[in-house]
């Protein structure tokens, strides 16, 4: 029997556009349903045809998106309408988070009805319509520079649960008493003591912890990448300037032990940040450096789709390399959510979007 989706309604839930002033924070709730002739019936609640559910959530996801750009003033339609390809083909990086509020499969009718709920990520909008603009001059001359990205995605390799340590001491200590013994022709003394034992006990409880191990660098330097093509920068990375060193002479270990450090801590020692500033200037190949790492946590089972969640978590610096030394400019300290149908699809969406969308956001704020 031929399948058919329809999307009617979807429902959105919007933190907020606060690009003008007269962007105020609005909330459009739509109902999203989709129906579908299918022969495999239903399981948990969805579709055995695990294509038609995404299927369904995404064209409602772009449906929903629609409508609410259409309330919006007329100069922002404007914006979007001559950038709508490269919005929908990013719509993901304007969404903090989508949640399945209700859904129904329907063996009878051989329906399948949902609600899903979005939030809007108002400031990556506000940025892009920034951007999209052209509203400042620090923007425009970007293009064409050079960012170093030192950007290191950590996955759990192990986990150490908390311990209890206990230790029990025994302690020893001694009463003595002189006892004096007289009689007409002598007198003597003597000592007496008594032995006590104490028993004490005590101990410490050391936190459970993570240990990490590096994640996938292609998809965040593929992301990063991408990110500076919005502002017309190039990116280089480690390996390039680790050739370019090479070629002139100049110490870049350091870069590995950069690495390690962030991997084994999540942040860089003082000395370290001294090595990169003095690489800095004398390689001379930069204008601007990425620095910090994305921590993915392991999936979780997402409780509105049943599927494997993953959460990216952020912690990211930009400098700007100049001949007098390496200068924060902007930092970035954000959760990133993504969900698919495994834990290392979900890892690599939670990735790719926490690194494009913090970087786009990172330069935006300068």
């Amino acid at each position: 029997m031929k399948n058919k989706i329809k999307i009617i309604f979807v429902s959105l839930s919007i933190l907020g556009i606060g690009f003008f002033p007269s962007y105020a924070s609005t909330e459009v709730v739509v109902k999203g349903t989709g129906f579908n002739s299918f022969s495999k019936g239903c399981s948990k609640n969805k579709p055995r045809d695990k294509g038609l559910h995404e299927a369904t959530m995404e064209k409602a996801k772009e449906k929903a998106w629609k409508r609410f750009i259409n309330k919006q003033e007329d100069d922002v339609i404007d914006i979007y309408d001559e950038n709508e390809d490269e919005i929908l083909e990013n719509l993901d990086d304007f969404i903090l988070d989508m949640s399945v509020l209700n859904q129904e499969c329907d063996k009878s009718s051989k329906t399948y009805e949902l609600i899903v709920r979005l939030s809007i990520d108002d400031r990556a909008f506000n940025r892009f319509l920034t951007k999209a603009t052209g509203n400042t001059s620090r923007q425009g001359a970007l293009a064409g520079q050079t960012t170093l990205i030192l950007l290191y995605p950590r996955v759990v390799a192990t986990r150490i649960d908390a311990k209890r340590a206990d230790v029990t001491e025994k302690r020893s200590s001694f009463e003595g008493d002189e006892v004096s013994d007289v009689d007409n022709n002598s007198a003597s003394i003597s000592e007496r003591s008594i032995e006590k034992n104490a028993i004490i006990k005590g101990g410490s409880t050391t936190a459970s912890r993570n240990i990490y191990k590096i994640g996938n660098q292609q998809d965040a330097q593929a992301s990063a990448t991408r990110a500076l093509r919005r502002f017309k920068m190039r990116a280089t990375f480690p390996a390039n300037m680790v050739a370019r060193s090479e070629r002139m002479g100049v110490d870049a270990s350091f870069l590995n032990t950069l690495r390690d450090e962030f991997i084994q801590e999540g942040n860089y020692s003082f000395n370290t940040l001294a090595n990169l500033e003095n690489f800095s200037m004398d390689i001379g190949a930069y204008q601007f450096i990425v620095l910090g790492s994305i921590d993915l946590s392991e999936a979780r089972v997402d409780q509105q789709s049943g599927l494997p969640r993953v959460t990216a978590i952020v912690n990211i610096e930009l400098y700007e390399a100049t001949m007098d030394g390496n200068f924060v400019l902007a930092t970035a300290n954000e959760s990133y959510n993504a969900v698919a149908e495994t834990q290392e699809e979900a890892q690599s969406a939670a990735l790719k979007k926490a690194a494009k969308t913090a970087i786009e956001g990172l330069f935006t704020q300068i």
